[in-house]
């Protein structure tokens, strides 16, 4: 089969990804070509040169908040539940951040989880958490500020990111040495919308973290919902804080969440695979 991508984010390289990796896996002779000479083109949502190409196989991938078009693609992996009549595979951003092909890095996503960190002790959470919470996010969002504010009343958050004075280098690993030594992370999701389950919620917890989670309600479709603190289980921000205070100073409480796993039960990439199959 030849492949080419088209219209991905900065520093994503061709044979080195999670959509790569996982084709290969069903294809024995893969190649990389240009688009004017591919079989199947798979394009995102960062560019529109995917538009000049109308001769073979089209699917869209993103794991932004942003629906499929079908009138320029054939097919579409997202994170949306609906599978929109059978053209849409249903793959969330956090399988991005997982290294299940052993190679350690895809350059963009700079640092990938190995599968064993998954489940049980790693360096990250077996760290001391000296520290309250913190936060990661360049974008300000009315419902972020206002929870970081509100927070730091009780506690003062260290808050990292572009908008922050708090900066940090770029790069998963970083990320993660520093947020392993917070009690709490706090790690909203950019946007609310069914399935949309992206790194944050997954770092935070491998980590060893409490996440300080918001998303749709449907997050018990890839989580384990007693793994975090979700502000889409209160009514507000404020009655949230206030389970915050209490599970801050109860040990037992505290224990109760950090002790539940993110996943209720192993998971593995086979199901995706073969969904991806009947795409390709």
């Amino acid at each position: 089969m030849k492949l080419s991508f088209l219209d991905f984010w900065n520093d994503f390289i061709d044979d080195k990804n999670f959509l790569f990796y996982s084709i290969r896996e069903l294809v024995n002779d893969l190649e990389i070509v240009s688009p004017d000479k591919a079989d199947l083109i798979i394009y995102s949502c960062f560019g529109d040169d995917h538009k000049k190409y109308n001769h073979c196989k089209k699917v869209f991938y993103t794991g932004e908040n942003i629906r499929p078009d079908f009138n320029n693609c054939d097919y579409s992996i997202t994170f949306d539940i609906d599978s929109h009549n059978g053209r849409n595979v249903r793959l969330p951003l956090w399988y991005f951040y997982i290294d299940w092909f052993g190679i350690k890095t895809y350059s963009n996503p700079e640092y990938l989880i190995p599968v064993e960190y998954l489940y049980g002790q790693n360096e990250f959470n077996s760290k001391n958490k000296s520290k309250f919470c913190c936060s990661v996010f360049s974008r300000g969002e009315n419902v972020r500020m206002e929870f970081l504010k509100k927070l730091s009343t009780y506690k003062q958050v260290t808050a990292f990111g572009k908008i922050h004075p708090n900066r940090i280098p770029d790069g998963e690993k970083i990320k993660m040495d520093i947020i392993s030594e917070y009690k709490f992370c706090m790690c909203f999701e950019n946007s609310v919308y069914p399935g949309y389950f992206t790194e944050k919620l997954l770092h935070a917890k491998v980590a060893g973290c409490v996440p300080i989670y918001y998303s749709d309600k449907s997050f018990g479709l890839d989580f384990n919902i007693k793994s975090c603190i979700n502000l889409i289980n209160y009514n507000n921000i404020d009655e949230m804080i206030e389970d915050i205070k209490r599970i801050d100073k109860n040990d037992l409480l505290y224990k109760e969440i950090i002790n539940q796993p993110l996943f209720i039960e192993k998971i593995d990439i086979s199901n995706i695979i073969n969904t991806i199959k009947n795409v390709i």
